[in-house]
């Protein structure tokens, strides 16, 4: 699997020529995934490789769980000889101290393409159609194709003149800009911790107590029922574990690390789910 390709911070000296997209880039974490031979997906995050969706570490299993769901991998095997010859890269989102509106958000935004073929990841404009064609969303446009010497790029290395969100009220967090050289950078508004963190120590049972709530379990699962999917304790633990992640992130989490041990985490949620259905049955 093609590695993320390295987006250095945004300079007053970095090197974009030609026509620039920009794009707004919320907070969260980069996430592979390939389609194998026998139409199966696989997944990459910093933490490894050829995992599933439910394997993923949790703050990436939103975004698994939604490519999963979106696209049609068998069309995606027969369409090509070699379909793990193709990668695909996107931003898997989550809370890191600056709010989104998350039932809103979507929990994957595809970015870049990579094609052995080419050596290289295609450009904005065709990694853009690659990924509606799969059905995955990808960030919206602040410009397109707009020529780099009539980029006023000085203005998304300060707060005040950020663009606004296409989502939330107020700047976009961050954005991502590129050239159809390869050429990238990304840039990021200053991050304000939100009242709730990770820094008061907590037991695994009561972060699970805390955030894993009759009302999230239930939204769970109807959503699991809506898609016509069985809510056994495994598969209402794992979204409810992704959602989690996904939305209190820095109670979870504090300088990328869990604050808990995540299995005993999954086990205490799992045995609220399981109360849960055993109450609802």
């Amino acid at each position: 699997m093609q590695a993320v390709p390295e987006t250095p911070e945004l300079t007053l000296s970095s090197d974009l020529t030609g026509h620039l997209w920009i794009q707004e880039l919320p907070t969260g974490g980069w996430l592979r995934f390939q389609v194998t031979a026998g139409g199966g997906l696989e997944f990459g995050t910093p933490e490894g490789t050829g995992v599933t969706a439910t394997a993923v570490p949790p703050p990436y299993r939103r975004a698994a769980l939604q490519v999963r769901g979106a696209i049609d991998r068998e069309a995606m095997r027969t369409a090509t000889d070699d379909p793990a010859a193709i990668t695909f890269v996107g931003r898997a989102t989550w809370n890191d101290g600056i709010a989104y509106p998350w039932q809103e958000l979507p929990a994957f935004l595809g970015t870049d393409v990579w094609t052995d073929e080419r050596a290289r990841y295609l450009s904005p404009d065709m990694a853009t159609s690659a990924f509606d064609r799969l059905g995955l969303p990808t960030p919206p446009a602040i410009v397109k194709e707009q020529p780099a010497a009539h980029t006023d790029i000085a203005r998304y290395t300060e707060a005040e003149e950020f663009p606004s969100s296409a989502w939330r009220d107020g700047r976009a967090a961050g954005v991502l800009i590129r050239d159809k050289t390869g050429t990238r950078a990304q840039a990021w508004r200053p991050r304000v911790t939100e009242a709730e963190s990770a820094h008061d120590a907590q037991s695994a049972e009561s972060l699970a107590e805390q955030y894993a709530t009759e009302a999230r379990l239930a939204a769970v699962v109807d959503r699991l029922q809506n898609a016509g999917e069985a809510p056994s304790v495994e598969t209402v633990r794992d979204r409810v574990v992704a959602d989690i992640a996904r939305e209190h992130y820095p109670v979870l989490y504090h300088d990328g690390a869990p604050v808990v041990s995540m299995r005993a985490f999954e086990s205490a949620v799992a045995e609220t789910v399981h109360r849960y259905l055993a109450s609802e049955s």
